[in-house]
């Protein structure tokens, strides 16, 4: 990924996202906001025990970088699902409470064909799923945890933008966002026997053992004979399973939880912590 600083606000851009594409595809880091202590600084979760003042500031700084007001950021509610909302043209977003995320489907993704609707997903681990149809033009973005992952959030996306807006999944563009990596995603029974029943094809390739992880510096977590999740490979095998081409797939592969000086990261920081945000936007 491509670093950038915008009005004091540290991002990242995608490199296979051509700058001068029709749309606007970032991820938020930490810093250029104005929370503190171990929220510091630009935290966007409301619901992580920040200062809901300094939340709101956030997400105006945020909104910023893609030209809109904090109002207009639309939000998903995240509860580890496969749901996709469809934003449709005119969706205000919300205000910054209860009622600013689509009501009344909990979902995991959303996708639009809206131009000026920046769409936005909340992570501290978790890795966002960018996609962008650059024949028909609608865009979308899910939020890919552990859970979200096996229950197939990613290709649960690609689906509903080929029955939306008539997309073809092997046109689509896709950015897997900085998420915790192989290296630091230590994971118990639970993960390892939902990979196992869902995606039992790719069980040995993404639960991995931790000399066979990638590097990072972060090992904390690391236990002999504990397996490792790659969120990464894995949300690229079911983009590819879609029918997505392993060309048109850009990995980040910055993991959170061994740069927590440039992400928020929920196991690193055992849970007290912010939200970074993942943002796209048809333009």
């Amino acid at each position: 990924m491509n670093e950038h600083v915008q009005d004091g606000v540290r991002l990242l851009t995608f490199e296979s996202f051509e700058p001068t594409a029709p749309f606007s595809a970032l991820v938020t880091t930490r810093h250029g906001g104005v929370s503190m202590g171990p929220y510091a600084s630009l935290n966007l979760g409301g619901k992580t025990g920040d200062d809901l003042a300094h939340v709101r500031e956030n997400r105006y700084r945020a909104a910023r970088l893609v030209g809109r007001g904090p109002s207009e950021l639309i939000f998903a509610r995240q509860v580890h699902g496969a749901n996709v909302a469809h934003v449709p043209a005119g969706f205000d977003g919300g205000a910054f409470d209860d009622t600013d995320e689509i009501k009344p489907t909990d979902s995991d993704a959303l996708i639009t064909n809206a131009t000026q609707t920046p769409l936005v997903i909340l992570t501290a681990d978790c890795a966002a799923v960018f996609l962008y149809d650059p024949v028909h033009h609608p865009a979308g973005i899910a939020h890919a945890g552990w859970r979200g992952t096996v229950a197939g959030i990613a290709a649960e996306t690609v689906e509903q933008m080929v029955e939306k807006f008539g997309s073809r999944p092997a046109d689509l563009i896709a950015g897997i966002g900085p998420s915790i990596g192989p290296c630091c995603y230590e994971v118990g029974d639970e993960v390892i026997f939902a990979v196992e029943a869902r995606l039992p094809d790719y069980t040995e390739e993404i639960l991995v053992d931790p000399d066979m992880a990638s590097a990072g510096s972060f090992r904390a977590s690391v236990n002999e004979g504990r397996r490792h999740f790659d969120l990464w490979r894995a949300n690229e095998l079911i983009l590819m399973d879609a029918g997505l081409t392993e060309p048109h797939i850009e990995i980040a592969r910055l993991c959170t939880s061994c740069r927590t000086d440039l992400f928020y990261s929920h196991r690193a920081e055992k849970g007290i912590t912010g939200r970074f945000g993942a943002i796209i936007m048809l333009r």
